[in-house]
């Protein structure tokens, strides 16, 4: 009886470990840990690490299909997106600890104040302390849903984790800039020697643009803030926001975080070991019950 009830036992505890090594294939967890946090919506911040880990297996389930086809047909059916993050996604593997940094937003002087846009969030992944990639989520105009995005070209941004918390991104013109009450450093440049002046029916759109550069430099960092998040603020409309938090929540399904107060660390994780122990100790309480009961009826006769 005891050496049956044993064996139960031990058999109970593989599966509860098993289980475990399984839950800890890899983890995606998010720190909000930049002033931008003060005004992108905290649903889209919490929920970044189930957006990423469903976009990871997104992209390896197109690899696993396609990884052995002809290069045409792999470079037709994949969408150029997801044929970029193939690279990334395939760098991920079980007990990898992924941080996911809150988002920064370079502003585009002289246009983002002049045009009311969608704001692409850019979020730094950081896999066992070192940068992976950089992967932004933005409100798709269409479908209000929040989509996932990532392009090689947003990798050349000189910015990491160590880069200060209150930092303030923008571009002017072809140069990207991060900014701290402390120094500015330039971390993207994209100027081109050369270059055509942009003139339209006369206007010299260049000299105009170079004078709001000068203007929005003039500014206090604490004016450039406000500038920038007041822009981000007049994106979201209350409406739109809700819309996507409903669609992001039939899209994650068990995996959508719900709004708390605010913690600094959220992890996207899953509860499904806790149910298989559950049913795993049920199951044995039930074993153990009906060879008690079997044993009871043969004493009787």
């Amino acid at each position: 009886m005891w050496k049956n009830c044993f064996k139960l036992f031990i058999i109970l505890l593989c599966v509860i470990t098993v289980d475990s090594v399984q839950a800890k294939a890899y983890t995606v967890t998010v720190k909000e840990d930049s002033i931008y946090s003060e005004v992108i919506p905290e649903s889209f911040v919490k929920n970044a690490p189930a957006i990423f880990k469903k976009n990871v297996k997104k992209a390896m389930k197109y690899y696993n299909k396609y990884k052995n086809a002809d290069p045409v047909i792999y470079m037709r059916t994949i969408p150029d997106m997801y044929r970029e993050f193939i690279e990334i996604a395939r760098k991920i593997h079980d007990s990898d600890e992924i941080v996911i940094h809150a988002p920064f937003y370079p502003y585009d002087v002289g246009v983002d104040d002049e045009e009311e846009g969608t704001p692409f969030y850019n979020f730094l992944a950081e896999k066992n302390g070192k940068r992976l990639c950089i992967f932004s989520l933005y409100i798709d105009d269409k479908s209000k849903k929040l989509t996932f995005g990532y392009s090689k070209m947003t990798q050349y941004f000189i910015y990491d984790s160590k880069t200060t918390k209150n930092a303030l991104f923008y571009w002017l013109g072809e140069k990207c800039y991060a900014e701290t009450p402390d120094k500015t450093i330039c971390i993207r440049n994209l100027e081109v020697s050369g270059r055509i002046k942009m003139q339209t029916d006369g206007v010299d759109w260049d000299a105009i643009l170079k004078k709001r550069y000068k203007e929005f430099q003039k500014q206090t960092y604490d004016e450039k803030k406000d500038e920038i998040f007041n822009y981000i603020k007049k994106s979201q409309k209350k409406k739109v926001i809700k819309k996507v938090e409903k669609n992001m929540k039939l899209e994650l399904k068990n995996d959508y975080v719900e709004t708390a107060s605010n913690p600094e660390v959220y992890a996207e994780t899953s509860n499904s070991w806790r149910v298989y122990m559950i049913i795993g100790i049920v199951c044995v309480v039930a074993i153990v019950a009906g060879i008690l009961l079997a044993r009871k009826g043969r004493r009787e006769q």
